[in-house]
């Protein structure tokens, strides 16, 4: 079966954006998940290096505006056909 005829499903998450600090202390984003209820992201750290010269305080207003407006993150995954 072509690949645009795959099936597919998609997986959800209610999340939060966090500010974290790398080792040399430049801020960055991460997603947080309230529910451990999508499995390609289990174990796994998702997360977004922000631009450099980017203040604390700005990733924070950043991840505060992400926080009021975004609902949860969800992930769609290919479904390979299995053989009959």
């Amino acid at each position: 079966m072509p690949s645009s005829l795959m099936a597919e499903k998609t997986e959800r998450s209610n999340c939060r954006f966090a500010v974290q600090k790398t080792p040399d202390g430049k801020p960055l984003l991460v997603v947080q998940l309230y529910q451990d209820t999508i499995p390609a992201l289990k174990n796994s750290t998702l997360g977004f290096d922000l631009l450099g010269g980017l203040r604390p305080e700005a990733a924070q207003k950043l991840a505060d505006m992400l926080n009021e407006h975004v609902l949860n993150t969800f992930v769609t995954v290919k479904i390979p056909d299995t053989p009959a």
